[in-house]
């Protein structure tokens, strides 16, 4: 058991999915003065409900390919999950220091199952504290991560998969109205900021490892 614990607790790093949703809703109870986002293409942009399967997607995307790193490359497991919940940490402080809402979301009523998830959606989570978009963020960095190192990177036709992936959550904040278009684009780019320090920060210490290697003759 001792050398289980020894060779898997690591796995009990996706115990903070825990605390960052806790902190998530947290933050959501404050009587903030929320800052409304809302651009003219929202309104161009129809209540599209069977969008509704890829925003729930998310919640199988981000952990199953947390997972695959785990049996795949453990380094990059650890250096994905520092990356992943540093750039959350800052979301919720921007959640903090300027809360966010949107102001257009329908309350799809009507028959229908992919209607009735979305109230379940809607019910459970309050259009507030929207940008930058988590699920965008979240998707983006791990499908840029998760093509780094490991063995998918040879693979095109898992890149595609998992890039039509991360594009039909990304598309679906807004389709379902959960997101603006701002959120959208702001939580990418989040993702594409932390992945390049990452990136930046692993090739430094590649750098200075490489430069402390005594010369061979």
């Amino acid at each position: 058991m001792k050398a289980l614990w020894k060779k898997h607790r690591e796995l009990l790093w996706f115990s903070l999915f825990l605390l960052l949703s806790a902190l998530y809703f947290l933050v959501q109870l404050p009587d903030f003065d929320y800052h409304i986002i809302h651009v003219v293409l929202d309104d161009k942009i129809p209540f599209l409900p069977a969008f509704v399967i890829p925003y729930v997607t998310w919640y199988v995307y981000v952990p199953g390919m947390l997972l695959y790193l785990y049996g795949t490359n453990r380094a990059l497991y650890r250096r994905t999950f520092f990356t992943l919940f540093c750039g959350a940490f800052v979301s919720l402080i921007v959640f903090c220091v300027y809360p966010t809402a949107v102001d257009f979301r329908p309350d799809a009523a009507g028959p229908g199952f992919f209607r009735w998830v979305c109230r379940i959606i809607y019910a459970s989570d309050q259009p507030v504290n929207v940008c930058p978009s988590l699920h965008c963020y979240e998707s983006l960095l791990l499908h840029l991560m998760c093509f780094r190192h490991t063995p998918l990177s040879r693979k095109t036709g898992q890149r595609v998969a998992s890039a039509a992936t991360v594009t039909l959550i990304c598309l679906s904040t807004v389709c379902i109205k959960q997101h603006s278009v701002l959120d959208l684009a702001a939580g990418c780019a989040l993702a594409v900021v932390v992945y390049s320090v990452s990136v930046w920060l692993e090739k430094r210490q590649s750098s200075a490892q490489s430069s402390e290697k005594p010369a061979s003759f």
